[in-house]
């Protein structure tokens, strides 16, 4: 079971749905300080599908593409010590239109001083957290036969500002998926610190295992998946590992629930056990998000068929 969010995203899933709802969003329950980045590892999807011009949707979405691969290398390899904030996302998704509209501007005539003042201190802002091959690296995208990729699917660029909705419904489901694998990665790093400490090479395999696919949590140097798979499978055969794996992880965690601590195999993998499993771990995932972070995660969707 599923809810649909609107016709440029993907279905959002019933335990994700149902944890989120249960999730006591108290302030009190939150740590103080805060020892994980609260940032944001990838733009929110509704911030590049939300309303909007169609220009500038184009230069959102054209700008994304553009860049994703760089920056999930830069997340993957080396996380920045501070994430971007929405505001540095849209900030960063607009910049594009920015540098089309300076370069539109009639010869002779330089763009007012105060604008082009505040455009360079956004530009440098920018560039502290996205590097300069990232803020650079679509300064020709807005030229008439511009291109950008999507695994591996060239897309023109004229095309976005009415983006075909299967494109925009894979480019969310992938930001959905990218932004929960990667705050899993920093929740695990800062809850299993000393297992990460102890054995570092056997957590980032079991991190992996939690997903499909041969590039670990690099998703974009892979092919585009054509059905449900890992945790989302439509077999209880094709969920078991991927579900047994992210209750290894959550097992290392502080307080876990107790129906976490039972290993899962086969001859007692039922619908129900699936069910009662699932839905042990959404809830206590969410939750222990929640009171490190201050905010509620990023979850998995399901894929656009």
């Amino acid at each position: 079971m599923s809810k649909k969010l609107g016709p440029r995203t993907t279905s959002s899933q019933l335990h994700w749905d149902d944890a989120l709802k249960r999730c006591i969003k108290d302030s009190s329950r939150v740590r103080t300080p805060y020892v994980i980045d609260r940032g944001y590892r990838f733009p929110k999807p509704g911030l590049l599908f939300g309303p909007k011009l169609p220009e500038r949707l184009q230069g959102y979405i054209a700008t994304w593409l553009a860049c994703c691969p760089l920056w999930i290398r830069w997340v993957d390899h080396h996380p920045p010590h501070n994430y971007p904030s929405p505001q540095l996302w849209r900030d960063f998704l607009g910049s594009g239109i920015s540098a089309q509209s300076q370069a539109a501007a009639p010869k002779g005539k330089a763009p007012k001083k105060k604008i082009l003042t505040v455009a360079e201190k956004r530009k440098g802002m920018m560039k502290d957290l996205f590097r300069d091959d990232m803020v650079d690296s679509h300064g020709d995208l807005f030229a008439p036969e511009g291109m950008v990729e999507f695994h591996g699917e060239q897309v023109p660029v004229a095309s976005l500002t009415h983006p075909p909705q299967l494109l925009a419904q894979k480019i969310t489901w992938e930001l959905f998926e990218l932004g929960f694998r990667y705050e899993l990665r920093d929740l695990n790093r800062h809850l299993a610190k000393g297992c990460w400490a102890e054995d570092p090479v056997g957590c980032e395999q079991l991190l992996h295992a939690i997903f499909p696919g041969e590039a670990g949590l690099v998703m974009w140097s892979e092919p585009f998946p054509t059905d449900n798979y890992g945790m989302w499978n439509n077999t209880l055969i094709g969920v078991l590992p991927y579900l047994e794996s992210f209750r290894q992880l959550l097992c290392s965690w502080d307080y876990v629930l107790p129906l976490l601590t039972s290993p899962l195999i086969q001859e007692n993998f039922t619908d129900t056990k699936w069910w009662e499993v699932m839905h042990a771990a959404t809830v206590f995932y969410v939750q222990t998000f929640f009171n490190h972070f201050g905010r509620p995660p990023v979850v998995p969707h399901l894929l656009p068929l």
